[in-house]
């Protein structure tokens, strides 16, 4: 896959803080130039600001207003990622109550005008949201691109996600080693390479059927829901490195 180099360093930062200004570099190379995501580490934990890691570069005023007035609940971005786990392409219809309308046109003048939002739902209960956000107009060139860039966003939310654990959760504890055989990790490396399964296949000299077979174990051992997770918590603990 051609976004994993791209990503695959926030994996080894060695402090929070050079990892949360890699996060907002990446964003802006996108074309994002704010990127917010808050995530709640414990899926039994209430769905509030205290117990939720969050990282922003929004404006310090527009954070602590949206954080003190609660406006989480009044948001229609944040109530998406919680009930589906597809992407949400901003438009100012999704704002469609008063008081969401009132939040997006303050929301607005802090530079907050246009953005792709993509939930988070990891493999251990995690729940989240994480917004690629732009000052632009959301007009028809701005979908587009969002939806030109949403590939390469579904993968940097997933690394985001993986990498943040180790400063969510200082204390985990240690996981059970994960056991893959050769054949797994020469799939999980040829798919990071960006090779299909019919073309792993044919690389390996076997069928389609039984790549797809070696994946269904992976992302069993794993507990991954997609190809791509995968091969961001293989790159996470090592077993492979990408090109």
């Amino acid at each position: 896959m051609k976004f994993i180099e791209r990503f695959s360093d926030l994996i080894s930062c060695s402090s929070q803080e050079i990892w949360r200004n890699r996060v907002f570099k990446l964003g802006c190379d996108l074309g994002y130039e704010q990127t917010r995501l808050a995530i709640l580490p414990d899926p039994r934990a209430p769905i509030e600001a205290e117990h939720a890691f969050q990282q922003s570069n929004y404006s310090a005023d527009w954070l602590n207003k949206y954080t003190a007035e609660k406006l989480h609940h009044v948001d229609p971005t944040f109530s998406h990622c919680i009930s589906k786990s597809t992407p949400l392409i901003w438009s100012p219809k999704i704002f469609s109550a008063q008081k969401q309308k009132e939040m997006y046109e303050e929301a607005c003048g802090y530079g907050v005008k246009s953005g792709v939002t993509l939930p988070i739902h990891g493999a251990k209960g995690e729940l989240g949201i994480v917004c690629f956000v732009s000052d632009t107009k959301p007009d028809k060139r701005f979908h587009r691109d969002a939806n030109h860039h949403l590939p390469e966003l579904a993968c940097f939310r997933d690394f985001i996600l993986e990498s943040s654990l180790q400063f969510m959760k200082p204390s985990r504890q240690v996981e059970n080693p994960i056991s893959v055989t050769h054949r797994e990790l020469e799939c999980l490396k040829w798919s990071a390479s960006g090779k299909s399964s019919w073309e792993i296949g044919h690389i390996l000299n076997c069928t389609e059927a039984t790549v797809n077979f070696h994946f269904s174990n992976i992302r069993r051992k794993f507990s991954t829901t997609s190809r791509q997770q995968a091969i961001v918590k293989a790159i996470s603990l090592g077993l492979i490195h990408p090109n």
